[in-house]
């Protein structure tokens, strides 16, 4: 007999080749009916031999070796990606993880010490952050100087204290979280051993949910900010129209959100157990 640890593993990793698979198809039907599919004005010249207009028909197909031919850039769309996802990868990683030191900077304190006080300033100051898109919070940040590895972060922090504070929130007002301070525990006795636990497993599903939004942010920071990632090859292929790109991005959009949706399942039996 199979171990459901085991089960659940081989789900997930059908579910997201079938996710894979249905993108691409989907994709690549998005663009092969679109208007203007396959449409090139280099066609047109007539100093062109067959094999060259043979060529650039062939560049649109995104199931190419290349993954297509980028035609706003001039490029195989696989040199861009090669290019780019490791500038993206690490503003991502840095904002992810700069988001949720904020988070949990701002959120243990108030709930750790019992100050309503603060929990509620912090609140106020939270949901006002939340309510500027993440294009407007990064040109607020980038007019007044701010670093680009610190843009993400703190996009990222309003939803992601809100989440940490409710959640913290509802430990500490559990039976067994009670009954420990009042038998004089100390306060960081309580918080490692009987509060965090519950909690874990919730945090860091949302900690691979947040990737996904960590790569919403990315898109806006680096276009603000003229970084070559894949925000920036997103924005620039929209505004082109560069149909090849947004494909194989909306493909890579799709794997990233099934990834963290599995990663998230997978923590969801943990955090019910040990709530």
């Amino acid at each position: 007999m199979r171990h459901p640890l085991t089960k659940r593993i081989g789900f997930a990793l059908v579910r997201l080749a079938a996710t894979a698979l249905a993108a691409a198809i989907l994709c690549g039907l998005m663009v092969r009916f679109s208007p203007g599919f396959g449409v090139d004005e280099r066609q047109l010249d007539a100093t062109l031999s067959s094999e060259t207009k043979q060529a650039l028909r062939e560049s649109h197909n995104v199931f190419a070796g290349s993954l297509g031919f980028s035609q706003s850039l001039n490029r195989p769309i696989r040199d861009l990606l090669a290019e780019r996802a490791p500038k993206t990868a690490t503003l991502m990683a840095t904002g992810v993880a700069g988001g949720w030191m904020l988070a949990l900077l701002f959120a243990v304190p108030p709930v750790a010490f019992r100050r309503p006080s603060l929990a509620a300033a912090f609140s106020v100051f939270s949901g006002a952050s939340a309510c500027l898109p993440a294009a407007g919070l990064a040109l607020v940040l980038f007019r007044f100087g701010a670093s680009t590895e610190w843009m993400i972060p703190l996009i990222l922090f309003p939803r992601l204290y809100q989440f940490a504070s409710g959640l913290l929130r509802q430990s500490y007002n559990m039976p067994h979280v009670l009954l420990a301070r009042a038998k004089g525990i100390s306060g960081a006795r309580v918080f490692f051993q009987h509060v965090l636990p519950p909690a874990r497993g919730q945090m860091i599903a949302l900690a691979a949910v947040s990737v996904n939004m960590a790569f919403g942010a990315s898109v806006a920071v680096e276009a603000i900010c003229d970084r070559a990632g894949l925000g920036q090859l997103a924005w620039k292929a929209a505004l082109s129209r560069d149909l090849p790109v947004l494909v194989v991005l909306t493909a890579l959009v799709a794997l990233l959100t099934q990834f963290s949706s599995t990663v998230a399942d997978a923590f969801a039996p943990a955090a019910r157990r040990t709530a």
